[in-house]
């Protein structure tokens, strides 16, 4: 007992106190899991923590100081990733959300200027329509033209032919009174 009290007891990890708890199980050899009867030494056949449940309270502290530490160790951890991922994610979601106010914004804005083609288009169909009916109106101002044009050739041609007919109708008595004239 006072080599006990001598050696104050130290804080185990979970590994040894797993190894010490399959080496000091009552059953095996010169174990019962009593302290007091063990014939062992007294720092391998304590009360150990076993798959029997036997422990003692330096076992129980050890292990809940470990298990607190692994803990405490995986917040920090969990709370520094944590950080580091906010770090991203927070500025990658406020990105996203204005992109997405920029894409609706140019969706509606393409969504009215399309809606402003298609009323131009009409615009424009009625335009061209009009284009088509004075385009149909010159074509026949031409064919009427045209037909003037002949006829008027035609009229030109019979001038001519009646001028002709004049011109001989005229030159003979000219020429017959043009021998008696002195100039």
């Amino acid at each position: 007992m006072s080599d006990k009290n001598a050696h104050p007891h130290k804080k185990k990890n979970v590994r040894d106190v797993i190894i010490e708890s399959i080496e000091c199980e009552p059953g095996i050899e010169g174990c019962t899991g009593d302290p007091d009867t063990c014939p062992n030494e007294p720092n391998r056949c304590d009360k150990k923590l076993s798959m029997f449940g036997y422990y003692d309270d330096t076992i129980k502290d050890s292990v809940e100081h470990v298990l607190s530490e692994s803990l405490n160790e995986l917040t920090k951890t969990f709370t520094a990733s944590t950080r580091r991922w906010e770090m991203i994610v927070f500025p990658a979601m406020f990105a996203f959300i204005v992109l997405a106010i920029y894409g609706f914004f140019l969706i509606n804005s393409l969504t009215k200027d399309v809606g402003a083609i298609a009323t131009e288009m009409n615009s424009i169909n009625g335009t061209m329509q009009a284009v088509v009916i004075n385009m149909e109106r010159q074509t026949l101002t031409i064919q009427e033209m045209n037909g003037y044009v002949r006829s008027m050739s035609v009229s030109a041609g019979q001038m001519s032919h009646e001028i002709a007919v004049i011109n001989n109708s005229v030159s003979r008595p000219m020429q017959f009174m043009n021998s008696y004239t002195p100039w």
